[in-house]
């Protein structure tokens, strides 16, 4: 592979380099989003209603589960195959950071105790009597249930809801797959409809798309399904679109995606609240259209720098809230010492943010090649003993 060559996922020769590169700019968006202190990036309204940007993530999993492993599911052996990669793809780093957050909720604990740090106003100390942080709610994250409605609130590292909702939504795919294939345009029909009952339950219980702890999994589920249905239609759609000439295709889909931009950009601003349950075409024209990597749009987005942050995507979106906690004491501990008003300017705000995403950026290219990629090597790599073959040595 060449140093020009785009990073391709194990053992296919798809790839999506346009949405790869929005993945990680939506996994920087999602690090700006959950930073606790003012500044004039993350006031704008666009973060604020930002939370929307996740289903993104669900609809482009479902897009890429369905084109890189849609026809290599097809018995119990493929199928035990591929939800051991995902689950080492998920685990390792998710424990880890939990490990971070668990270490942090002990030293809360150590500090009150010593006298360093006093309690705030309805503030619960972890491990204690109503605490979120609790032995409960730790198990759960150790079995991914966290997502599943077990909790009554989001705990430890809250990004990490999508890990669990995802990982049992990847067994309704290979279920799929086994068992009920979509190949007929009447079944991506009758998924579509999955998805627009779903989301219409979840506008009756909810005030917004910012679905979490309790019904994460259907949230998840109906974004992964508009993904199937993506890679349904991009699979329709490519003869006719590698047939047409180069400039032509150029032009057309340059004019489709800045559009497809520009209306995504003006849903996120302008349809908060319940308007977010109409989601559904935002995605799949989004999805549709940035995967034939056509238009000049395209271009950028699959420039080398943010091939990187798309690779290291996962590590920033598992890791980010633990640092933004990091840069708030320091925020609140030291410049509120020495710059007493830093918090009443905004510009302090924005200088405090890009020194925090250089920091996430650089804590997250540490994690991905020492923890997740190794964590996850290891677990593919695994092997149970075989027990009746040494008792047999043995005897």
């Amino acid at each position: 592979m060449s140093a020009g060559t785009p990073h391709k996922p194990y053992g296919h020769n798809e790839y999506f380099a346009a949405l790869d590169g929005f993945r990680g700019l939506l996994a920087l968006f999602v690090a700006i989003y959950h930073t606790i202190w003012f500044s004039h990036i993350n006031s704008l309204t666009f973060f604020n209603n930002g939370a929307v940007i996740i289903d993104l993530f669900f609809a482009l999993s479902g897009f890429l589960m369905f084109r890189l492993y849609g026809n290599k599911i097809s018995d119990g052996a493929s199928a035990k195959a591929f939800m051991k990669r995902r689950f080492s793809r998920l685990y390792p780093l998710h424990l880890f950071v939990l490990l971070l957050f668990v270490a942090f909720s002990v030293a809360r604990l150590m500090a009150h105790k010593v006298g360093f740090a006093t309690l705030d106003a309805g503030e619960t100390l972890p491990f204690t009597p109503g605490a979120q942080e609790g032995w409960g709610s730790l198990l759960s994250h150790l079995t991914l249930t966290h997502a599943m409605g077990v909790n009554d609130s989001l705990t430890y590292n809250p990004p990490s809801w999508t890990i669990s909702a995802e990982f049992f939504t990847y067994f309704v795919f290979v279920g799929m797959m086994l068992w009920a294939r979509p190949k007929k345009t009447i079944h991506f029909i009758v998924i579509g409809g999955i998805v627009a009952l779903i989301y219409a339950a979840l506008s009756r219980l909810k005030p917004s798309l910012d679905i979490t702890y309790d019904y994460a999994f259907f949230r998840c589920v109906a974004g992964f399904f508009l993904g199937l249905i993506a890679a349904r239609l991009y699979g329709a759609f490519k003869p006719k679109v590698d047939g047409l000439k180069a400039k032509t295709r150029s032009l057309i889909f340059s004019i489709l995606e800045g559009a497809v931009l520009i209306g995504s950009v003006i849903f996120v601003i302008y349809c908060g609240g319940k308007l977010q349950f109409l989601v559904a075409p935002v995605l799949l024209a989004f999805m549709l259209t940035f995967a034939f990597d056509g238009g000049v749009f395209s271009k950028v987005m699959s420039a080398k720098p943010l091939h990187y942050l798309a690779k290291i995507s996962y590590s920033t979106y598992m890791t980010h809230v633990i640092i933004s906690i990091a840069f708030s004491i320091f925020a609140g501990r030291f410049l509120s010492v020495h710059m007493p008003n830093w918090d009443n300017s905004l510009w302090a705000g924005d200088a405090l943010l890009a020194v925090y995403l250089c920091a996430v950026v650089a804590f997250s290219h540490l994690t991905y090649h020492y923890v997740e990629v190794p964590g996850g090597r290891f677990i593919r790599n695994f092997k149970r003993p075989n027990l009746t073959k040494a008792v047999r040595e043995k005897a």
